[in-house]
């Protein structure tokens, strides 16, 4: 069971079943703050939410997984980023390393038990976001509607 079930992830995959199985990977290991993306663009567009984890295709049309990954990182280099592959490709592999990602994953290696496990890994280095907590006279003074 997660630590942290509202963490906030996206999914990028051109595929619907894909998405869809990710997601309920995801939801049954007790995950429920994730957003959906066709897309690397469309992910890119809503970055600025500050996801904790991107899980992402690296094929897709338009721009490649490595190619939003350097955007992602270029944003905030905190955000973590898997990039997902329908076949194992060493040189991708290392490049999507190279520029940030924590893993590279084979598709046909993602099961639920594979998922926990990446999960795990994104937990241990996950940093809650602060609660944006307001001094007693933050209170007063937005109470007063000074």
């Amino acid at each position: 069971m997660t630590q942290y079930p509202d963490m906030k992830i996206f999914i990028v995959d051109d595929d619907i079943f894909c998405l869809t199985l990710y997601e309920q990977f995801l939801r049954n290991l007790g995950y429920t703050d994730m957003t959906s993306f066709n897309a690397g663009d469309e992910c890119l567009q809503q970055i600025k939410e500050r996801p904790a984890l991107v899980i992402m295709d690296y094929n897709m049309e338009g721009m490649n997984g490595i190619e939003v990954l350097k955007k992602i990182k270029a944003f905030n280099s905190g955000i973590m980023v898997y990039i997902i592959s329908g076949q194992e490709n060493k040189q991708v592999a290392q490049e999507a390393l190279q520029y940030g990602a924590l893993d590279y994953v084979v598709k046909s290696s993602l099961s639920p038990e594979r998922m926990a496990a990446i999960m795990n890994r994104v937990e241990s280095y996950y940093i809650p976001p602060k609660e944006n907590k307001k001094s007693f006279f933050e209170k007063v003074k937005s109470g007063l509607g000074i």
